[in-house]
């Protein structure tokens, strides 16, 4: 799904045109969606090629050489790293896709989440419903949130979590995506 705004998302990403926090939520995208990560590498490729093609005979460096040079600055590009659980859902709140870091945490794999809902999920007898039902209000309302809630595994162990949902919008404001950051508290004892 690369559509005219994600193409110009990653024009923008590749020209370093974005704020930190714009480039932090456009590379959760890339983590997860091909399409998009394709097409900005093939962005990144251009730039290096029209730069190449605007020296002037007797510029610095070979051809060759200067694109090696541009590709490898693109590429050496700082991008975040997460050890975040992370998952993406569509403006419905059905889960997309996950990435292993949250596969690892809950004990569930993409195949077992994909079209579901979480909350019924990994919520539990002692999740507070209050914090549940403010997470739930802003998946509905496409906003976003944060919140420490009391989740369970698979296997039935609960763990506290903290979730950062970031609404992933079109050029016109409409959701196309809710991404949800997650980060096991080691420091929170579960009742």
């Amino acid at each position: 799904m690369c559509n005219e705004f994600l193409q110009e998302q990653a024009a923008l990403y590749v020209s370093g045109a974005m704020s930190p926090e714009e480039r932090e939520q456009f590379e959760l995208v890339l983590e997860f969606n091909d399409e998009v990560r394709e097409f900005t590498t093939r962005c990144a490729e251009i730039g290096a090629a029209l730069t190449l093609a605007t020296l002037r005979a007797g510029d610095s460096g070979s051809p060759a050489g200067l694109k090696s040079r541009i590709m490898g600055v693109v590429r050496d590009r700082p991008q975040q790293t997460t050890g975040d659980g992370i998952v993406v859902s569509g403006p419905n709140g059905l889960v997309q896709w996950v990435n292993p870091v949250f596969s690892e945490m809950c004990g569930y794999t993409l195949e077992e989440l994909r079209g579901k809902k979480l909350g019924p999920i990994l919520q539990g007898e002692k999740t507070d419903r209050e914090t549940a039902d403010r997470m739930r209000r802003a998946v509905h309302e496409c906003r976003p949130c944060r919140e420490t809630i009391l989740n369970y595994r698979k296997n039935g162990e609960p763990y506290f979590v903290q979730i950062a949902i970031t609404p992933i919008l079109n050029g016109e404001g409409y959701p196309l995506w809710l991404i949800a950051r997650e980060r096991e508290l080691a420091d929170h004892v579960p009742p």
